[in-house]
């Protein structure tokens, strides 16, 4: 594969794993700000807290 278009690939590689991360981002964002709409700050803390526990024992 050539030099430019192995930059190429790359270059559209790390766009798209960008792009996906802010999407994730805004979608947490969004799922944040519906729960608060529901319940009480405190909960969306608490389970909030609960998520972070559990992706960190993931690894």
């Amino acid at each position: 594969m050539p030099d430019q278009e192995k930059r190429m690939n790359n270059n559209s590689g790390e766009q798209t794993n960008d792009f996906l991360r802010r999407s994730s981002i805004t979608y947490l964002e969004c799922a944040i700000s519906l729960m608060l709409s529901h319940m009480s700050r405190e909960e969306v803390a608490s389970i909030l807290e609960q998520e972070s526990k559990i992706v960190r024992e993931l690894g």
